[in-house]
């Protein structure tokens, strides 16, 4: 971490100590950053060096009875509509329910993503890297399902203890992230997005990433995490 923290300081300056809740935040981004570079090494057999971002992640999972999620959805965000999900299974995992419009943009053994319809017809004009919603790798504006990395052991704070399904949840608010500019802007009504961790009989956890300012509510977070099922072939990504 140290040499991590003078590479910023090249780019960036000196700076001030952390706060614990800046630390927090920026592991949450970090984590979304990697995410998907974790999953392609579990795939391909390639090494990241990255063990010490997972050492740097406490372990702090509610033992609390479960709470009933919220149906309240984030103020200026659209109302969303779960339906069933009629196409094409995912390869290591089943769907049972997606928003409406919206399908099953990448299905890889270690993560889904789940888009926007817009995104299967991104038109001539449309750069998949500037407009990450189109990038069927990217985790940006999209619903994603992945089993938790091969570093972490389950939530890295205390979050909400709901029930989902036969299993018992944590959902946790996702942080808003930094930047060398200050604090990422966030959705209209200041939604930061959602993960949904779920423990599975093995003891790995599933996770339901949604991103800010989807329009889903707690309740149908947990709806759609619970339609969610992990088959033997899903992979754990590593970093």
């Amino acid at each position: 971490m140290n040499d991590l923290r003078d590479h910023f300081q090249e780019i960036a300056g000196p700076i001030s100590a952390p706060s614990n809740d800046q630390i927090e935040a920026d592991l949450t981004r970090g984590r979304r950053a990697l995410r998907r570079r974790r999953v392609v090494q579990a795939c391909t057999g390639s090494a990241f060096g990255v063990a010490a971002l997972a050492a740097a992640i406490a372990v702090a999972t509610s033992t609390s009875a479960p709470t009933a999620p919220e149906d309240r959805v984030v103020a200026g965000a659209a109302a969303v509509q779960l339906v069933a999900y009629k196409g094409e299974q995912p390869k290591g995992f089943t769907v049972d329910k997606v928003p409406d419009g919206w399908f099953v943009q990448a299905s890889e053994l270690g993560y889904v993503t789940i888009a926007p319809d817009k995104a299967k017809n991104p038109g001539p004009g449309v750069n998949p890297s500037t407009d990450p919603v189109y990038d069927k790798d990217s985790f940006a504006d999209k619903i994603v399902v992945m089993l938790e990395s091969k570093d972490q052991s389950g939530p890295s704070r205390e979050g909400k203890t709901v029930k989902v399904g036969d299993h018992r949840g944590v959902l946790l608010k996702s942080l808003r992230g930094e930047t060398p500019d200050g604090p990422a802007p966030t959705a209209p009504g200041g939604d930061t997005g959602w993960e949904l961790w779920i423990k599975q009989p093995s003891g790995i956890y599933l996770i339901v990433q949604v991103w800010q300012g989807l329009g889903l509510s707690e309740a149908q977070i947990v709806e759609l995490g619970a339609g969610v099922h992990v088959h033997k072939d899903a992979v754990q990504g590593v970093g």
